[in-house]
C-alpha cells in the first residue's frame, strides 16, 4: 500500500511540472481559429522596422517591431491606460499574447509575449518584453490579446470573437 502512495504522489508531480512547462512556453492557451473584428486593432506587418501603439481603453502597448523573411523581432513596454493606471495598486497576473492574422483577421498563431504569475506594484509600469518569434506562413496582420486581473479581483481582458 504505501508503494502505491509514493506511486501515486510521483505521477501528481510530474503531472504538475508538465503543466507548469506547458503554461510557461505559451502554447497551452490558443486564439488559433477565433477572428479579429475591430480593424482599428490590426496591423499590416510591413517590412523593415515599424512602429506603432496598439490600445484599448484598458491597456497600451507600445511596440517597435524588426520584420526579416521568416522572424518577427518585437519589443517593447505595456502598460495600463486612464482610470486603470491611477485606480488600481497592483497587477496580481496579466498576459499579453501577439495575435497572427491571415488576410480575414482569424488567428493563425498566437505567442506569448509578456507574462506576470505574481503581484506587480502599478508603479513599476510599464512592463517592458522582447522577444524574436518565427513568422507563421500566411500571416499578412497581427494584433494582441490579453488576460488579467488587477488588485485581485477585477479581470481585464481582450480577445478576437470566436467563429
Amino acid at each position: 500500500m504505501h508503494f502505491r502512495d509514493n506511486r501515486f504522489i510521483k505521477i501528481i508531480v510530474l503531472m504538475i511540472a508538465v503543466f507548469t512547462l506547458a503554461g510557461c512556453s505559451g502554447r497551452l492557451f490558443t486564439y488559433k481559429g477565433d477572428k479579429v473584428t475591430q480593424k482599428n486593432l490590426m496591423v499590416l506587418l510591413k517590412d523593415g522596422n515599424q512602429q506603432w501603439v496598439w490600445k484599448t481603453n484598458e491597456l497600451a502597448i507600445t511596440y517597435q517591431y524588426q520584420m526579416s523573411p521568416e522572424t518577427l523581432k518585437i519589443d517593447g513596454t505595456t502598460e495600463l491606460v486612464g482610470g486603470f493606471a491611477t485606480g488600481f495598486r497592483w497587477i496580481t497576473r496579466l498576459s499579453v499574447y501577439l495575435l497572427f492574422l491571415d488576410n480575414q483577421g482569424i488567428v493563425i498563431e498566437n505567442d506569448l509575449i509578456y507574462s506576470l504569475g505574481n503581484r506587480l506594484a502599478t508603479d513599476t509600469i510599464p512592463m517592458v518584453f522582447e522577444r524574436t518569434i518565427p513568422i507563421p506562413v500566411g500571416a499578412r496582420t497581427i494584433s494582441f490579446a490579453y488576460e488579467g486581473v488587477l488588485d485581485g479581483d477585477y479581470d481585464i481582458w481582450f480577445s478576437p470573437s470566436r467563429k
